[in-house]
């Protein structure tokens, strides 16, 4: 039977998130199998009280379960599968949380944080950096041009409109007044949006998207450029300046059913 590195067991055991002594006992109780505390404490070289209360915590963890052996009580080491079933759900959890944990620390410290994509692969990763910021609505200030440069492609339309949609996130748009803006308000309640009409003939090349404590800057194809710059000060300014205009733009729908 080839020999185990145990320093190498180890240490892997305490990447999985277990502290030195927790290593040893789960390292020692694979080895042996089921066995007593007296068993664990001697191969493991640690103090007897001490197994037993590394051992009942390992027990709350699933990595270990009691049992009995000629009526004598057992300890038996569950199969390394369950400790990296509990690591992946530990890290699922982590996961699910660290945008947000990410936007209170940028928040509550003071320190923005500037983040630059690129291409097409940056606007999808703009997007997903939305997705999973918890928000449940946007906003976005936008002349529709640029924004239709990347509308055109099917990815837009199909993947990021309609996650978007599924995760029940509205937006509303400031959009200067075009043929192509009112294309794409005829589409708004469908789309979880509504939109405001910013008088024709206004250039705005760029697209702007507040969100959370996050403003997002969406160049043209030209420049195919986007960052996203977190600050809780310049989202609220923006925020501001969306709403005062908002008050100030006309209204698609005055004539028709929202």
């Amino acid at each position: 039977m080839r020999m185990d590195n145990s320093s190498d067991l180890l240490a892997g055991l305490k990447a999985f998130g277990l502290d030195d002594k927790g290593a040893k006992i789960y390292l020692t109780g694979v080895r042996l199998g089921p066995s007593s505390v007296i068993e664990i404490a001697h191969h493991s070289q640690l103090p007897r009280t001490t197994v037993y209360s590394v051992l009942e915590k390992l027990c709350e963890e699933g990595l270990f379960h009691l049992g009995k052996k000629k009526k004598q009580t057992v300890y038996t080491a569950e199969p390394p599968e369950i400790l990296q079933k509990n690591f992946q759900e530990k890290q699922e959890a982590f996961t699910s949380v660290f945008q947000q944990l990410q936007d209170v620390y940028e928040t509550f410290t003071g320190h923005p944080n500037i983040t630059v994509y690129e291409g097409t692969d940056g606007f999808k990763g703009m997007w997903k950096d939305l997705f999973l910021s918890g928000a449940k609505e946007y906003r976005m200030i936008t002349g529709g041009i640029g924004m239709l440069e990347y509308v055109h492609e099917p990815y837009l339309l199909q993947r990021i409109i309609a996650e978007r949609i599924r995760r029940g996130i509205k937006s509303k748009q400031l959009i200067v007044d075009s043929r192509a803006a009112r294309a794409i308000v005829a589409k708004d309640k469908k789309e979880l949006r509504e939109s405001r009409l910013l008088p024709p003939g206004n250039e705005i090349p760029s697209s702007v998207i507040i969100f959370e404590n996050k403003v997002a800057y969406i160049t043209t194809r030209r420049e195919n450029l986007m960052i996203l710059l977190a600050s809780g000060d310049i989202a609220v300014t923006y925020r501001t300046m969306f709403d005062l205009l908002w008050q100030c733009a006309k209204n698609p729908y005055t004539n028709e059913e929202k």
